[in-house]
């Protein structure tokens, strides 16, 4: 059972080649293609026609001095084909924050962009495709927070950084899905509310166990949903039947019945270091409980071969994003394309964000 994943994206419209020639077009194809590293999805043809779109956008990075930074689970030909750094929440917020560059690129969801403006106030943070949210995200609003703050008043509030910065506005420190045990555990008191998925919060609930009492709030990633214990389960007993020894790495946006049938529990960035470390030692048959695109990112990034067994699911935000969208906001950005926060909001978000990074180091 093979893994099953989406078509790759192909240009909406044909905006030309911008002046460059059949050979540059040829040689980036090419390497297009070797990146990614996956010739039967990404046909020569298919990246033939996003050459002049990757070559464009590459060339207007530099002229205008753009951090351009991509989440792990946009498209591979935005990921390897123009973003200057791939990785998850965590890791992209810190480099947001620490780039020289005056001007950030997300390609991304909303709140993330939103993440990046807070912890670089003065900086311009574009952000192609503004529509593109997040079912977790928009799951809730500063209001919910506030209504448990007062049900229970004096215990600490953590966000997930999948929040919108009014969200993050509510709460006393932010995390990821690279540090939420380790931050969780630090906090004074024997409660906390955390919010908004309720995977992540069961799983935190079951760590602390015995240390914390968790409050959670019912939000859920609609992709990460998808998963069931019953679903890893019979694919598990299929692969068993068939002899087949299966590592099932999974994202804690799980239900904590999929964690417990899982070898590995990570964020995107330390699910694909993982499955990187597998293959390397020869345990090649493996399940990646996630989004697809951490696995374009394990394939990509792998030396050696692998078996990605069962299936990803696609989130529809995240893939929003295409070239075209990337190539728009370079040239001339529509006003909402441009990330501004008030002033208020933008400095009691950072707040919570700051004490993320103390906690988190």
């Amino acid at each position: 059972m093979v893994l099953d994943m989406p078509y790759a994206p192909v240009p909406r419209v044909f905006l030309g080649n911008f002046g460059y020639s059949e050979l540059e077009i040829d040689k980036e194809a090419v390497r297009l293609q070797y990146v990614i590293k996956q010739p039967m999805r990404w046909s020569m043809e298919i990246c033939r026609s996003l050459a002049p779109l990757t070559l464009e956008i590459n060339r207007l990075k530099k002229e205008k001095d753009v951090f351009l930074i991509a989440h792990s689970y946009q498209t591979p030909d935005i990921t390897y084909g123009v973003a200057d750094s791939v990785a998850d929440s965590y890791a992209l917020s810190k480099e947001a924050r620490d780039a020289p560059q005056q001007t950030i690129l997300f390609s991304s969801v909303r709140f993330m962009a939103e993440t990046a403006k807070i912890v670089s106030p003065n900086k311009t943070v574009l952000h192609p495709s503004p529509d593109a949210g997040c079912s977790l995200s928009d799951s809730i609003g500063a209001e919910d927070v506030i209504r448990m703050k007062e049900d229970n008043p004096g215990v600490p509030v953590v966000c997930y950084i999948n929040t919108s910065a009014a969200v993050k506005a509510e709460c006393d420190v932010c995390v990821t899905s690279s540090n939420y045990l380790r931050i969780c555990e630090r906090l004074p008191g024997e409660r906390l509310i955390f919010v908004p998925d309720k995977f992540m919060g069961r799983h935190l609930q079951n760590s602390l166990r015995g240390k914390k009492e968790v409050v959670l709030y019912d939000g859920e990633c609609e992709v990460h949903a998808e998963f069931t214990g019953p679903k890893i389960r019979n694919w598990k007993k299929s692969m068993s039947e068939n002899g087949i020894d299966l590592m099932v790495l999974s994202h804690p946006e799980c239900d904590s019945e999929v964690l417990d049938e899982s070898d590995f529990v990570g964020s995107s960035e330390l699910l694909m270091n993982e499955a990187i470390r597998l293959a390397s030692i020869g345990k090649r048959n493996m399940m990646l409980i996630t989004e697809c695109g951490t696995a374009d990112r394990v394939l990509a990034e792998t030396e050696d071969t692998l078996n990605l067994m069962g299936a990803c699911v696609m989130c529809k935000h995240m893939k929003k994003t295409q070239l075209e969208d990337i190539l728009q906001a370079l040239i001339d950005p529509y006003p909402e394309q441009i990330v501004e926060i008030s002033g208020e909001t933008l400095r009691r978000a950072s707040k919570s964000l700051e004490k993320m990074f103390i906690l988190a180091e």
